[in-house]
């Protein structure tokens, strides 16, 4: 026996006409059609009501919804979302932490969509980072973001980020991506909030040239004479730094794309200030359990010194100096060290077995006396 493909429509016109024109009775014409009685008198009477209209489909939506969210709620999401870009998830935390009573995020979601304000993702979302210092300034992320043009110029942000709380202790749009220019900003973000424990960076601020491929490069230095430890993660990798490649991308939908001033750097410069407070101060961060990262943030108890410390070693200590070649000579051996110490004076330990080169408190080196050549640079 063939299924019945029919549409609905067409049956209850076809019933209607079997009983109406044709006479026969409703237990027929619901025997006939596979359908009860009950639903044959309910064809028939929507028809005898309204015989001028179709027996089309009607909306199943009801006549009085009492939960539907209120338009004021609708408006405040909708508010939320053209001032910040958020998605749901952060809106809904936000509004709540405000005091309003809110639907739930799916609901937040469904008024989003209804209004035109969420796109289809273009790509899967990166997966979450499963490392995270337990205190603040235990380890702050340091990368460039751009280039982004602004004023017919390149501009490349510098972000830091706190790894703990997630909070962006800098935007800072520069014109370039040298250490000296980097340093500026971070020694003055150190003035502000204190020392971190260590720092990590991409390998733009480990270089130290192709032909040099050990020792300390000139901004590595000065982090290790403030006591700070240097980490690098390993080329091409930028989930090592995940973090702040994840603050980048929300940067891109909620200030880049979305309301940057591009017509001065003036302008460019104030709009990125006033998303990093936003961020800090108002943005749910889904990892921090939708609060935002000022409530997990403090200042580090190391402040800065105003100037930078000289390397100090103790009394009686082997020490020698770094040519500007990046190399330190001892009992006839050439040994590289980093052109980012050139001029400065490191200390060596001479053990039986091995030599030890220390820059401050950092262990530089450790060559074993089979590796020790003359006449070569080791």
């Amino acid at each position: 026996m063939p299924w019945k493909v029919a549409p609905v429509s067409e049956l209850r016109i076809a019933l209607v006409h079997f009983v109406r024109t044709q006479h026969h009775s409703v237990a027929d014409a619901a025997r006939a059609f596979g359908v009860s009685r009950k639903t044959a008198h309910k064809w028939l009477s929507v028809y005898d009501d309204h015989p001028e209209r179709p027996l089309l489909d009607r909306s199943r939506r009801p006549v009085h919804s009492p939960d539907k969210t209120s338009d004021v709620i609708q408006q405040l999401v909708l508010d939320v979302r053209g001032r910040f870009n958020w998605g749901p998830r952060k809106i809904h935390a936000y509004l709540q932490s405000r005091g309003h009573t809110l639907p739930s995020i799916r609901t937040v979601a469904n008024i989003l969509k209804r209004n035109g304000c969420i796109d289809p993702p273009t790509s899967p979302a990166p997966e979450p980072q499963r490392f995270e210092r337990s205190v603040p300034n235990d380890l702050w992320q340091i990368d460039h973001k751009g280039p982004i043009e602004v004023q017919r110029q390149k501009l490349m942000p510098l972000s830091i980020l706190d790894d703990h709380s997630r909070y962006c202790l800098a935007f800072e749009p520069l014109v370039d991506r040298t250490m000296a220019r980097a340093w500026n900003v971070l020694w003055n973000v150190f003035g502000d909030v204190g020392l971190p424990n260590s720092i990590l960076t991409d390998n733009a601020f480990n270089t130290m040239g192709i032909d040099r491929p050990v020792g300390l490069s000139w901004f590595d230095a000065r982090l290790i004479r403030l006591g700070i430890q240097p980490i690098h993660g390993r080329p091409y990798h930028p989930q090592t730094q995940g973090k702040v490649e994840r603050m980048h991308g929300s940067a891109n939908r909620e200030l880049l794309y979305f309301n940057a001033r591009r017509d001065s750097t003036d302008h460019f410069t104030a709009d990125a200030h006033a998303w990093r407070h936003n961020y800090n101060n108002l943005r749910p961060h889904e990892a921090l359990g939708d609060r935002p990262p000022v409530t997990r943030w403090r200042p580090s108890e190391r402040k800065r010194p105003d100037h930078l410390p000289e390397p100090i070693y103790p009394a009686g200590s082997l020490t020698r100096k770094v040519c500007q070649e990046g190399i330190v000579r001892f009992s006839g051996y050439r040994i590289l060290v980093g052109r980012g110490i050139s001029s400065q004076f490191i200390r060596l330990e001479d053990h039986a077995s091995e030599l030890k080169i220390f820059y401050c408190h950092y262990e530089l080196r450790s060559l074993s006396t089979e590796q020790l050549v003359k006449d070569r640079v080791l």
